[in-house]
This record gives C-alpha cells, structure tokens and sequence, in this order.
C-alpha cells in the first residue's frame, strides 16, 4: 500500500538524520587531523594500542568460550542433575556490567584487597601476592561477564541441532568425545562464530571494567585524549580506529561463514537423548559451579561484604537517590520512545520490498556497532559545533542512548511480526477495520510481548550504559554507572558496592521476566 512508502520515508529520513551525522562527524574530524594527530600521540604507540586492544578483546572471547560451550552442552544434552537450574542461573550475570565485576574482583584480588591482606597476616611480607590489575585481569573480567551471551547462543544450537548426526557416529563407533569434535562442534560453529563476534565487540568498546583495571586500551586512550590533553583531533583518530578495527572483524566473520555450508536439514528434528555422564557428573558439576562462582556467587558475594548491613546500606541509598532516580527516568523513557521507533521501524520494513525493508530494518544497527566511547565523543564534535544549545543537556544522552540500543527493540518486533500472516490483516479491514484499527487490534496484541521484551532490554541496556554517559553528562547530572565508576575511582570501595547492588537488582528484575518469558516461549531469543 501506498502508506507504507510514505512512512518507510518518513522513517528513513529520521533515522538518517539520528545515526548518520555522528558517524560522519567523526570521520570527518579523523580525517582532518590525520597524520600531525599520529605524530601528536606516537606512531608507535597508536600500533601498540591498536594490537593491544584487540588481542585482549581476542583473549576475552577465547575465556568466555572456554567458560560457555562445556556448560551449555552440559545442560542441554546430558542428564545433570538440576539442570534447569543451572541453566536459568547461568545467564543471570548478564545482569552484571563488566564494571562491577571489575570492582568486585579489585577488592579481592586488588594490591588492598582481600586476599592479599590475608596473605600479609600469615607472611608478613608487604609485597602483594596477586594483582588483577592489567592485561590479564581485563580478559578474565570480560571474559568471565561476557559468557552468558555465548551460553545462550550455543544452548538454543544445540536445541536446534538434529541429534541424528551424533547418533549417526556413534553406531560408527565414535566416542563422546570424538562426536563432540567431529560433529557437534563443527555444526556449532556459526554460532559460535556469532557468539565470539558479538563478545569481541563489546571487548573492543568496553571502558569502563579496562579503565578501573588499569588497561591503557583505544577506549581509555580516547578517554585520556578527551579529558586529560584536550584533544579532540586525536581522539577521533583514534575512535576511527577502533570503528576499523570492528568492522575488520565483522568482515572477517563473514568470510569464514561464506566458505561452506552448514545447513542441517534432514526432516523433523527431535529431542537428543542425554548422555549419561556416569561418575563424571560430579567433575560437571565442579565446573558449573566454578562459572558460577567467578561469574555471579562470588562478585555478589564481594558486593555484600563490601557494602555492610544496616545504617551504611541505607544511609547511601539515601544520599545517592537522586542519582538512583536519574538512571531510573531516563531508563525508562529511552525505552519508551525506542520501543515506538522500533515498533514502526519493524512494522514498515516488513511491509515495504526486500531490499527496501532490509535498508530501513539494517539502519539501527549502525549504533550498536559503534562503541559507547566513540558515540560520545562522536555526538560531542557533532553537537558542540552545529548545536551548540543542545550540549551538555540530557536530550544528548536520551539520542546516545536511541542510537546504541534500537535495534534491539527493532530486532525483537520483527521476530514476532515474521510470525504474523498478512491475511490476519487483510481479514480485518474486509471487515471494514482501518489501518489504526488494524494496528491497535491485531497487530499491537499479538506482538505484545515482543514489545514487553523489547522495553526490558533497552531499558536494561541503558540503566548499564557507563562509556557514552561518562562523557556526555550535564554537570550535576549523574546515573547509577558513573557514581560506581567515580567511588571506584576515589577507592570508596563500600559506597560503589551498594550502587552496584543496587543497579543489579534494577536489571535483574527485567532480566528475569525475559527470562520467563523466553522459557514459555512468548518472545523469541
């Protein structure tokens, strides 16, 4: 229909105008202070902070794997005990930002932290005996609060995945291990593939968790260049490239997926039978545990020591409630408004032609590519220069917040509109029903957890999000991740501990009914 074209235009031309001039804004400005910015930070040293950053976000994919593929066939394809326990446990730490974690392991395993002072009392040496700061303690930290989003990945493949195969090499005499090698993972890899790459890029854009240990990175470099040198050309050189460096590796992934096939398709799939792991269902449940406990027992665990009992507990809340109740606001509003955009983006795309629709429905994931450092510093050259009474005003942080998540509200209606007949449409306006009509009575009900869904990740996203907000906040204005961020930074170990707590609880909630939502299968994951 000829609405749809009008408002697939409509559509384009603002999130044209939302995602487009940033992106070129930063290119632009990168283009500009070309090689005197090189000359200005080092040759050698941009190499090095290119290869640095990454190989650690190359390491901290490589840990997170380790961490999520043995624990996803665990509970999918034997017989462990309680494993729909662990199952649903093992993507609660998606509710932890990396930051948080990297604060919980700096008060145990830190110079001061808890393990070194125990080791002093019984020694009586001065020297610590460990120290996550540094390269390897930001691998196992990204590593160990990244896995969920692996977990996830492998344990809907394996649901997928037609047992047949396994079964196959095993009457050729094949041993668990070697089905495992031969078939099971080859099928899984894709997916793993998919996996990795989106782990890789949140490495590569993560700030926060490297800053706090002290991992000199491109994201805390271009922090550096912002607030410590002033130098904007510098810094956008350097967003330029960690823009190169995701997109080197998106192009990568689709390279290795396009050299063969692996589609799987040999009649109805089935439920495999689990493998029975005999004795060796106490070594699984060993390492279960262990991603638990470096994942989500132990940094909660850290978070309640940290923050006390009682007064202390409540006297933060009350003297950092404002900042509690900023996160909250501009949580929940973002939310609202990219649940509408994403809605009708997800609606008209699939109206309009394949390449139209495609076009219009690939817009949004601009953002997410981007990492929050680079947005920031992107949205100030932008609207520093052109709009200068639109800076340092929270409208900036609401459009960051637009640009980096859409595409996951826009993503989640599409999966449930795809589900939608056309004809349900049609059969409703033979009846006399107009468009509104249609999209109010049909359409909104049926993809109404879809949309539900949609609102709890955005809002999840945005409550988290630390890198954009730490550059673009008004003075005064700070949220739940900043106030971690600066007691972090100022050693107050015990009042970052309760606003992490209090922010986990924030996103464990919407975290949960997600979750509850996808084991009843109302949304799509």
């Amino acid at each position: 229909m000829r609405w749809h074209w009008y408002m697939g235009g409509i559509l384009g031309c603002v999130l044209g105008l939302l995602f487009l001039p940033p992106v070129i804004s930063l290119a632009v400005n990168a283009f500009e202070a070309g090689m005197p910015a090189v000359r200005s930070i080092g040759l050698e040293h941009v190499v090095g902070l290119v290869f640095k950053t990454a190989s650690l976000a190359l390491m901290a994919t490589v840990w997170a794997t380790i961490l999520a593929v043995p624990f996803a066939w665990l509970v999918v394809r034997t017989n462990l005990p309680w494993r729909s326990l662990w199952r649903w446990l093992g993507t609660i730490p998606l509710a932890i930002p990396s930051y948080i974690g990297a604060l919980t392991y700096i008060t145990l395993l830190g110079p001061a932290g808890v393990v070194n002072d125990a080791l002093r009392s019984l020694t009586g040496t001065i020297t610590p005996w460990v120290n996550i700061y540094g390269y390897w303690g930001g691998v196992f930290v990204l590593g160990s609060f990244t896995y969920p989003i692996m977990f996830l990945f492998v344990t809907s493949a394996l649901e997928r995945t037609n047992p047949a195969y396994e079964e196959a090499a095993r009457t050729l005499g094949h041993g668990r291990l070697s089905v495992l090698r031969l078939v099971t993972l080859p099928l899984l890899r894709p997916t793993i593939l998919a996996g990795g790459l989106l782990i890789f890029l949140y490495a590569i854009s993560d700030f926060g968790a490297l800053s706090l240990l002290r991992v000199q990175v491109l994201t805390t470099e271009i922090y550096h260049q912002l607030n410590t040198r002033f130098d904007q050309a510098g810094a956008a050189l350097l967003a330029c490239l960690l823009v190169v460096v995701a997109m080197i590796v998106l192009i990568g992934q689709r390279i290795l997926l396009g050299r063969r096939s692996y589609t799987t398709v040999t009649g109805t799939a089935r439920n495999a039978r689990p493998v029975d792991l005999g004795s060796w269902k106490w070594p699984a449940l060993a390492w279960i545990m262990m991603v638990l406990t470096i994942s989500f027992f132990l940094p909660i665990g850290l978070l309640l020591y940290q923050a006390g009992i009682g007064p202390l507990f409540h006297d933060v809340l009350v003297e950092q409630w404002p900042f509690i109740v900023n996160s909250l606001w501009i949580g929940t509003v973002t939310a609202l408004i990219a649940v509408g955009i994403g809605a009708m983006v997800a609606y008209i795309s699939q109206r309009l032609g394949p390449w139209s629709g495609k076009t219009l429905s690939s817009i949004p994931q601009i953002g997410y590519a981007v990492p929050g450092t680079v947005l920031g510093l992107s949205l100030i050259l932008l609207y520093n220069t052109y709009v200068p009474w639109l800076y340092g005003s929270v409208i900036v942080i609401i459009l960051a917040y637009l640009i980096r998540f859409l595409t996951e509200a826009v993503q989640g209606t599409q999966a449930a509109l795809s589900g939608i007949h056309q004809n349900m449409e049609e059969a409703a306006r033979s009846l006399g029903t107009r468009t509104l009509g249609v999209i109010s009575r049909v359409v909104i009900p049926l993809t109404k957890p879809a949309l539900l869904a949609g609102w709890a990740l955005v809002f999840i996203s945005a409550m988290k999000e630390l890198d954009a907000i730490l550059l673009l906040r008004p003075a005064g204005f700070d949220t739940i991740p900043v106030r971690i961020y600066i007691h972090t930074v100022e050693a107050d170990y015990a009042t970052a501990a309760v606003m992490s707590l209090s922010l986990v609880l924030a996103t464990a909630i919407p975290w949960l009914l997600l979750s509850r939502m996808r084991d009843r299968r109302l949304i799509e994951t």
